[in-house]
């Protein structure tokens, strides 16, 4: 079986990595658009994501042309019948489009990780219903929207859950700093995030800071804005796994996203922050129609961590919630009590092996069945 998987972020490619393993070990050649994580598969890469990666309308600009390029040829190696099955990985902008090609061409799209209809965009979902065979979902909240669309798709569990937790050990650090998997989201949120840490340990000059590194994110780069605010790369920054490093944290504030879950799995009470283009935020204000911007808040259907969201993310306003969460034991109990309640609600482990599973019924199957 021939595959092709595309993604386009951080943690998509740590996600498609895990089930392209899978494929692997069921005999199929993988032909990948991804990072890291995939390219340690051995898989075939066309295309790194760091290429790619952008969010927002403004910034999408600068890289449409190498989008469209990368677009067309990918297209045509589905109509050539170059593969059997394509599985696009969130990613939905540039992937709904390739997927359409790939269904023209009758070749089945066993889409993971589907587009968040739930938050904006619900006119997605014709498209998917056009251009899926099936749709494997990560967060049970989905499930619902697709099968009142007419979509087949299954929830798998969240592929979080296959990660080994780390060894449990007492923290060497107080605060853990998580700004991003995305080159723009460091330089938005990385000086926002040192500010308000050093504010913390002025008050507290014992409060022991861990910055976390995405593998998408130059080290270099992240090095030269901590010296820059007084921090020491050497000491300070974090080339592992971000449960590693939240595991070794007593509180953290993480830039939201996918890191919002790993944290609740961590069990570390924890606070979010995003900054963006104005631009942007003005759009995605008119069009989301979810309460919360955290996953962590979304899957426990309330407010278990507070979210400071564009102007309301200020070095102050973090500082003085990093201290909270550091001193308030009964706020650190009711949170990591939510998180425990959030986890159950995330699946069972696995589910990179049954989005396999899903991968070769869906290539056997005839396209535009069910």
């Amino acid at each position: 079986m021939r595959v092709l998987v595309v993604t386009g972020e951080a943690s998509g490619d740590a996600h498609a990595a895990k089930v392209v393993r899978a494929l692997q070990a069921r005999g199929a050649t993988v032909t990948a658009v991804g990072g890291p994580a995939i390219a340690a598969t051995g898989a075939h890469l066309l295309e790194r994501i760091e290429n790619l990666s952008v969010v927002g309308f403004v910034e999408v600009a600068a890289r449409l042309p190498r989008l469209w390029s990368l677009g067309r040829r990918l297209q045509d190696a589905l109509r050539r019948h170059e593969y059997d099955l394509f599985i696009p990985v969130d990613f939905a902008g540039f992937n709904l489009r390739v997927a359409a090609a790939a269904a023209a061409a009758r070749v089945p799209v066993l889409y993971y990780i589907g587009p968040q209809v739930w938050a904006w965009r619900a006119h997605r979902l014709a498209t998917m219903q056009r251009v899926a065979s099936h749709v494997a979902l990560i967060l049970p909240f989905e499930k619902p929207l697709y099968d009142g669309a007419g979509i087949p798709a299954t929830f798998v569990g969240h592929p979080l859950l296959d990660d080994a937790a780390p060894p449990e050990a007492p923290p060497d650090a107080d605060l853990g700093l998580f700004p991003g998997s995305r080159a723009q989201e460091i330089s938005r949120h990385l000086p926002l995030l040192l500010q308000a840490a050093r504010r913390v340990r002025s008050a507290h000059p014992e409060v022991r800071v861990l910055v976390s590194r995405a593998p998408t994110v130059d080290a270099r780069a992240m090095a030269t804005t901590l010296r820059a605010h007084g921090f020491d790369p050497a000491t300070t920054l974090a080339d592992e796994p971000a449960r590693c490093s939240m595991q070794r944290c007593r509180a953290l504030l993480v830039a939201s996203g996918t890191a919002t879950l790993e944290a609740a799995l961590s069990e570390r009470p924890f606070a979010v922050l995003y900054r963006t283009n104005p631009i942007n935020y003005a759009i995605v204000r008119r069009l989301v129609r979810v309460p919360y911007a955290a996953l962590a808040n979304l899957v426990a259907g309330e407010s278990v961590v507070r979210e400071y969201l564009q102007g309301d993310a200020t070095a102050d306003a973090l500082a003085r919630e990093a201290t909270r969460l550091l001193e308030d034991e009964t706020e650190r109990q009711r949170q990591i009590l939510a998180f425990r309640r959030t986890r159950a609600r995330l699946g069972e482990p696995g589910g990179s092996e049954r989005v396999a599973e899903l991968a070769v019924a869906t290539a056997r199957m005839p396209v535009g069945a069910a």
